[in-house]
């Protein structure tokens, strides 16, 4: 009988509060999805970055097959998101705005995420530092 009731009670639980989610911290993080899933991750502070967009646009033609889609940050300015969803456009990867509880508004949240359908367990998820030498005009000696 005991066995009976404890399923009756998940029963009731998942009837009040939903399915129970997997790893629910990791998924406040990463705007609902999983570590596992993502395949690049840009933080908010990045994304506010312009030089950044110069070195994200060529990286989303990886990304333009069906396993992949982005999520980006509906709580940030849209004079910050706004090139980022015509770049994603233009590569032809599908984005998310996502706007609830998962999106943060700290400098290290993620702003873009590119996440796959399945677990990918990508090692590193972050972009290269800057290189700041290129970006410099050479001083010109005459």
């Amino acid at each position: 009988f005991i066995m009976a009731e404890d399923n009756m009670q998940e029963h009731l639980n998942s009837a009040l509060y939903g399915a129970p989610q997997t790893k629910p911290d990791e998924r406040r993080k990463y705007m609902g999805s999983l570590r596992e899933r993502v395949a690049l991750c840009i933080s908010n502070q990045e994304l506010a970055d312009p030089k950044r967009q110069h070195q994200v646009a060529p990286l989303l033609k990886d990304f333009h097959d069906r396993n992949y889609k982005a999520l980006l940050n509906g709580k940030l300015d849209n004079a910050i998101t706004g090139p980022y969803m015509k770049l994603l456009t233009d590569a032809n990867v599908p984005f998310t705005l996502v706007a609830n509880e998962t999106a943060q508004t700290a400098d290290t949240a993620p702003g873009l995420l590119i996440v796959a359908a399945t677990a990918i367990n990508q090692a590193n998820i972050t972009l290269p530092p800057l290189d700041d030498t290129q970006e410099k005009p050479k001083k010109k000696w005459f």
